[in-house]
């Protein structure tokens, strides 16, 4: 176990690459500059690279001086459309964007876990695989699915990934074994009739009347449909239509979102959805169309592999600072891809200041995290890759 004293030297680094990345934040298959400072660093540690994978992720490699399993570790590099309003020496130069998920932390940490065995190449006893993924935000369908799709799992035995949240405290990690996130896919409905005086809505079909039948209606699936014990979030997030105070609209547009955690009730959603906008619709003599939009699969910790993590986070940050989960987020994430190919864990390590009055967390404008984190994050990675290769 290499403890977090062994690896102090390199919280100034860590910290220097998190803030550079942080002030320099890219959207979704645009991280030119954030590719290209990973692949110098990467270079000048002695990595094999692969670009362009997604458009801008990198893949590097090293192999130690023995033969034997490859683990890969990934880490997600694009940031979001969002105005920071931190007041700090850090803040993103980028106007309309920000590092508000903390993917700036997680390439920090895992470029450190690389510096680290550039200077220790003999405790990796097989391969390391780094996973420097492009577009985890989107757009859909992510970065991640390109990895998979191009075979860059095709010989790797273990995928392990850990995401920054100010949920949990600094110096905390919980992970879920099993179903640990939704597949997070879209929705759009357009709702069409005949438009015509709002004094006489008989002369016509009144879209509006119908949006608002359909959307209690939606709600049935979760409640009617589907078991109780089988998680489901179907939420209605945008309606649009309508000019005028006494005109009925002849279309209405709804947005909104569907998280399941199995592929079967997933598909099941996407069935009665499609059943109950047609028969709304129809009953009130409109035609309604859906469009699902696929984002990524539910995220299924292996649970062997979840457990081979719990053990080394305990004996990295202690026992009472690590936590199984029960219950799953019903966020998404597209390292699920990676889960569906191979069996490795996902979990979530905390990055809140300790004694924090006000929290704000991930995609919040404010967002920002304790920086004593980067260096458990980097633990974790250090440990996960020589441990898994042991095994």
């Amino acid at each position: 176990m290499v403890k977090l004293e062994d690896i102090k030297n390199y919280e100034a680094y860590l910290i220097e690459k998190r803030r550079d990345f942080h002030m320099h934040p890219e959207t979704g298959f645009e991280e030119f500059r954030t590719s290209q400072v990973i692949a110098e660093e990467l270079r000048e540690l002695g990595f094999k690279l692969i670009t362009g994978v997604g458009v801008t992720g990198i893949i590097g490699t090293l192999e130690g001086p023995i033969k034997g399993k490859t683990v890969l570790l990934r880490a997600d590099i694009d940031a979001l459309s969002m105005q920071e309003e931190n007041d700090v020496p850090y803040k993103s130069l980028n106007d309309g964007k920000m590092h508000s998920c903390g993917h700036d932390t997680h390439t920090a940490m895992l470029l450190g876990a690389c510096k680290f065995f550039s200077e220790n190449k003999d405790l990796l006893e097989g391969k390391l695989k780094v996973v420097f993924q492009s577009a985890e935000e989107g757009p859909t369908p992510g970065g991640g699915i390109s990895v998979v799709q191009e075979g860059h799992l095709d010989d790797v035995d273990g995928v392990f990934a850990l995401h920054i949240t100010t949920k949990y405290e600094s110096g905390k990690f919980k992970i879920k074994p099993g179903p640990a996130m939704a597949a997070p896919d879209e929705f759009r409905i357009r709702i069409n009739g005949f438009g015509t005086h709002a004094s006489a809505p008989e002369t016509g079909s009144d879209v509006i009347l119908t949006a608002a039948e359909l959307i209690t209606k939606i709600q049935t699936i979760t409640s009617r449909n589907t078991k109780a014990v089988d998680s489901v979030v179907i939420s209605v997030c945008t309606i649009n239509g309508g000019t005028s105070f006494n005109i009925l609209p002849d279309h209405v547009d709804l947005r909104g979102t569907i998280r399941t955690l199995n592929k079967e009730t997933r598909q099941f959603v996407f069935k009665r959805l499609d059943e109950i906008v047609n028969a709304v619709s129809k009953l009130n003599n409109c035609k309604g169309e859906l469009e699902i939009i696929e984002a990524y699969p539910p995220l299924i910790n292996d649970v062997n592999e979840t457990m081979f993590i719990v053990g080394l986070a305990k004996d990295l940050i202690g026992a009472k600072n690590v936590e199984v989960l029960t219950e799953p987020s019903m966020g998404g994430e597209d390292f699920s891809y990676y889960l569906e190919k191979r069996p490795g864990a996902y979990g979530w390590l905390g990055g809140r200041a300790k004694n924090q009055k006000e929290v704000y967390f991930n995609h919040n404008p404010k967002f920002d995290i304790d920086e004593s984190s980067l260096l458990i994050g980097m633990g974790m990675h250090i440990n996960t890759a020589i441990e898994f290769l042991k095994k």
